[in-house]
């Protein structure tokens, strides 16, 4: 609802703004965020719920790091999703990005394991773990990638 002013779009912009504000204050830390560092190994672990688009993140992640030059190595610690292997295989593949997993090994802290230590060995600086879907009532699955 507007008058002849306009204050009606001043409202909705002024609303909107608080929103965003308000927003922003909640996820904002006071920690600063961690800092990659070039010519070390940084092990970066994707975890969250099932669907919540995990494998497409790793890759675009893996993606954004190497057009800046870093060295970049996925690693698929999914054991539990059909198809999860030959999605981030492949994903690693169009993008160009070294890859590790194992498709018949079904513990993911064995795969995860070697995965990072194949690629520290290799010098690279980023490496990215994709795991297995979780449930919020899957505690056990929480505690296995810690």
């Amino acid at each position: 609802m507007t008058n002849n002013s306009g204050e009606g779009i001043n409202i909705r912009k002024m609303i909107q703004k608080t929103v965003v504000d308000e927003l922003t204050a909640m996820l904002d830390s006071e920690n600063p965020p961690y800092q990659y560092k070039k010519g070390k190994p940084n092990v970066v672990m994707f975890v969250g719920l099932q669907g919540s688009g995990k494998t497409t993140t790793c890759t675009k992640f893996a993606y954004h790091y190497m057009k800046k030059g870093w060295r970049v190595g996925l690693v698929c610690a999914d054991t539990f999703r059909a198809g999860a292997f030959e999605q981030l295989k492949m994903n690693a593949a169009k993008i160009k990005c070294p890859f590790f997993g194992h498709k018949k090994e079904t513990d993911p802290v064995k795969i995860a394991e070697e995965g990072v230590n194949f690629f520290k060995e290799q010098k690279f600086e980023i490496i990215i773990v994709d795991t297995s879907g979780r449930h919020k009532q899957e505690a056990a699955l929480f505690e296995e990638m810690q």
